[in-house]
């Protein structure tokens, strides 16, 4: 596998917050491209997802926290453009889009994402 995949993978497996980590889809070409969905399952029906499509020079992600509907989401679609940290955003439990501290580097990238869900979860009484 790649090894940014296994830094994520491995990350995730050691983060208190992460229950179990299951690859859901890997594509990987000769090329340099790489689009992968990774799921964790954290506390009780709660539930994390990564997904990213890299290649030389670009890069497009998105982080969820969801149950049966997104609860917290973290991404860089360019839908944004007047927020400061663009196209960097977040999306808050009431779907308010705000600035995201995200920058693109996957593996930085994913300790904050893990560090905030679990605070969102201990605000929730969810841990």
């Amino acid at each position: 596998m790649n090894p940014l995949v296994d830094d994520l993978i491995r990350i995730l497996q050691r983060h208190p917050t992460v229950k179990t980590v299951r690859v859901v889809s890997y594509d990987e070409t000769p090329a340099g491209k790489l689009e992968v969905k990774i799921r964790c399952r954290l506390f009780r029906n709660y539930h994390m997802q990564i997904w990213f499509h890299h290649e030389p020079g670009f890069q497009d992600y998105a982080y969820q926290l969801f149950t049966d509907h997104p609860i917290l989401r973290r991404d860089n679609a360019p839908h944004y453009p007047n927020i400061s940290t663009a196209p960097h955003h977040f999306h808050d439990e009431n779907n308010k889009v705000s600035e995201s501290p995200l920058k693109g580097k996957m593996q930085q990238d994913l300790e904050t994402v893990l560090s905030e869900i679990r605070k969102w979860l201990v605000s929730e009484n969810c841990s």
